[in-house]
């Protein structure tokens, strides 16, 4: 494509995309609470996601950068975009839960308020800020669209009218985005002093002149910043409690996107900008994802609300991308450059397929919670015999979160396997890189087999068996545009499983810029390799997805020709089967919170209320708790410092005068002796 043609390109999309999203905020603005309003505004949504997919793959077949900007205030630059490969996945991901969501979310705003009210203005806001943040070209307008996009999301959570515990969640998310903000700022001024800009491309070359304790420093900021908002752990408690209360077409863009800003900062600076580092760089990353993998599904193990054990299966795949950056980090510092390709394009790899099945999965939370009224598994079962739509979405979801072949979630697990085990037998890796692989390749696996436990009980208990309330029985199917938004997603993720061996070469496209180097994957990706006997050297998930369908559709016609199934109700010892009789969440969960009880830490209280005067038992209340190791008790401490530092401060303001003058006169003699 030619120059001219590119800039084309870029004059017809950008302004296509600001237009139609702008176009929605207004018409929000003036009628958010009439029904043609919002439908209209959502339906822009929707036609600029597909412009946004449009400019991704404008971007990926040119090969080449496509550069805008627009405005400067005080000698910043307010829009300052350069959209290259590596933008590439996050806007795909954009593009793809950006229409599903706002497809769906035509249906689902008759069943929440936030949908009905202005405050729902915020959501083209925030399409359009993930828009800009995955193409800012400039610190300043990097901080700018990350602020937009942190405050349109809050907004979105608060709602019109929060409650107390909404309320909490939301002020506990906009206070650790902001922890996230200002750690970026210092990074951005340590880089921007030595640049003498702000643009990033003269971070780049400003990054090799600092020194040694610098370059550590910028890193460890940019990795609070950026894995703050990514909800890894130790920086993850806003991620249960924020994602949960937003709308479920909010939470699909939050977990399947937003929390993807926190990935791409890390590769756009952490990787392509500072370059390759200390040792120590990589094995930190590789830590904090293995320890994000595997501690995210034990406490999702654990949940009984949907929707929080979906948020916690966000820092779980947060932590399985985090591994392949660390190993990728780490292969650069050993000068592995092939193996350093193969680990990023694993990660951006999930990136991507993380987008499609999470908010496949909290598209179809969502609309559990609008048949039935609530979240809680206890209180639902039998789905699949009322909302049968709902129920396939959610269950091929599950499948391919839970990596299994030949959905999506496999091929990028496998890759991201293929990667650590480059690692512990690499001749270029030191002992230390390899003994940290070989306990991360532990990790993963650990994290792959309990993330299929997880959604074994997630879809047996919401789905199969009996209704466990009036509620459950009641339920229905909900309206068209609702199933239309998980469909898309679920085809998505099959889709891109059975064509991984196509996708795989312009994921390692997308890779390369951040390294400096030409695709190393390949057309023909030799990781990728599932069964030689099917695949040879390339990935054999289509002829796989093909055998099983067709196993899969002879046995239901050999079975269909014995006649007809003769139904009876199950034997119970005489007794007529109860919905008390089924699994429990808790009860699923036990062996493993046991098992895992040092980590997780249970706590329970039984009450038994018995008959007066009598030994016997009348009702028996069990309650049941698990205490994270890092989460709210210890960031109880830590605010418990705060505002004892907060107290000292309040003392130091006495309102004199006199002690005001003396404390710019020390701070004046201080600062003449650091010049000095």
């Amino acid at each position: 494509m030619t120059a001219a043609a590119e800039h084309t390109w870029v004059a017809l999309i950008l302004p296509a995309i600001g237009v139609l999203l702008s176009g929605s905020t207004l018409l929000l603005l003036g009628g958010a609470s009439q029904r043609w309003a919002r439908n209209a505004a959502l339906a822009l949504c929707a036609a600029a996601s597909v412009a946004i997919g449009v400019l991704a793959i404008v971007v990926l077949s040119s090969n080449q950068p496509l550069e805008a900007s627009a405005g400067r205030v005080l000698g910043f630059a307010l829009i300052e975009l350069r959209y290259d490969a590596l933008s590439t996945p996050f806007l795909a991901a954009l593009a793809f839960v950006g229409t599903a969501a706002s497809i769906y979310g035509l249906g689902y705003a008759t069943h929440d308020s936030t949908s009905r009210s202005r405050v729902f203005a915020a959501y083209p806001v925030f399409l359009g800020s993930l828009l800009l943040v995955f193409g800012a070209a400039d610190a300043f307008a990097f901080l700018l669209a990350w602020e937009v996009m942190a405050l349109s999301s809050a907004a979105l959570v608060f709602g019109p009218a929060p409650s107390r515990s909404v309320a909490r969640a939301g002020y506990l998310y906009v206070a650790m985005t902001h922890v996230a903000s200002a750690a970026l700022i210092v990074a951005f001024a340590i880089l921007g002093a030595e640049a003498g800009s702000t643009s990033f491309a003269d971070f780049g070359q400003a990054a090799s002149a600092l020194s040694d304790p610098l370059r550590d420093l910028v890193f460890v900021l940019l990795l609070v910043g950026f894995g703050t908002k990514a909800g890894a752990i130790p920086m993850h408690v806003w991620l249960p409690k924020a994602h949960p209360v937003a709308p479920s077409h909010v939470s699909a863009l939050m977990s399947g996107v937003m929390i993807k800003a926190g990935i791409y900062g890390l590769v756009r600076l952490g990787i392509e900008m500072l370059g390759p580092g200390a040792e120590w760089w990589g094995l930190l990353v590789l830590g904090i994802g293995a320890v994000s993998a595997v501690l995210g599904v034990l406490y999702a193990l654990m949940e009984h609300d949907l929707k929080r054990l979906l948020a916690f299966h966000s820092i779980e795949n947060v932590g399985i991308i985090l591994i392949g950056i660390g190993v990728a980090m780490l292969a650069l510092t050993h000068g592995a450059v092939a193996l350093a390709g193969l680990a990023l394009a694993a990660a951006l790899f999930h990136t991507f397929n993380h987008a499609l099945f999470k908010s496949a999965l909290f598209l179809a939370a969502g609309s559990v919670q609008a048949a039935v009224g609530q979240r809680d598994l206890d209180r639902l079962g039998g789905l699949a015999r009322v909302m049968p739509v709902t129920t396939l979405a959610f269950a091929l979801a599950a499948a391919a979160i839970s990596g299994v072949p030949p959905l999506n979630g496999f091929a990028s697990e496998w890759l991201t396997f293929q990667s650590l085990i480059g690692v512990v037998g690499s001749a270029q890796s030191s002992p230390v890189a390899q003994s940290a692989g070989a306990l991360a390749v532990g990790a993963l696996g650990l994290t792959a087999a309990l993330a299929v436990a997880c959604f074994v009980k997630a879809t047996g208990i919401a789905f199969l068996g009996r209704p466990r309330t009036p509620a459950a029985a009641a339920a229905h199917e909900n309206v068209l545009s609702m199933r239309i938004g998980m469909g898309l997603l679920v085809a998505a993720c099959v889709v891109v499983g059975l064509a991984t061996g196509s996708v795989a070469p312009l994921i390692s496209q997308a890779a390369a810029p951040a390294l400096g180097t030409p695709p190393v994957v390949g057309s023909a990706p030799a990781a990728l390799t599932v069964m030689p006997a099917l695949g040879g050297p390339t990935y054999a998930a289509l002829p796989l997805g093909a055998l099983l369908l067709g196993a899969t559709g002879v046995s239901w016609l050999a079975l269909r020709r014995r006649g007809p199934v003769r139904r009876s109700p199950t034997w119970t010892c005489g007794i007529a089967p109860e919905p008390a009789f089924e699994y429990s969440a808790t009860s699923f969960a036990k062996l493993i919170r046991l098992y895992f009880s040092p980590i997780l830490r249970p706590e329970r209280e039984i009450t038994v209320d018995r008959h007066p005067g009598t030994p016997f038992a009348r009702s028996v209340h069990y309650r049941g708790e698990v205490q994270p190791l890092l989460g709210d008790r210890s960031y109880a401490r830590m605010h418990g410092a705060v505002v004892a530092a907060a107290e000292l401060v309040r003392r130091m303001q006495s309102g004199s005068l006199q002690l005001y003058l003396a404390y710019a006169v020390v701070a004046l003699v201080i600062l003449l002796l650091v010049a000095r």
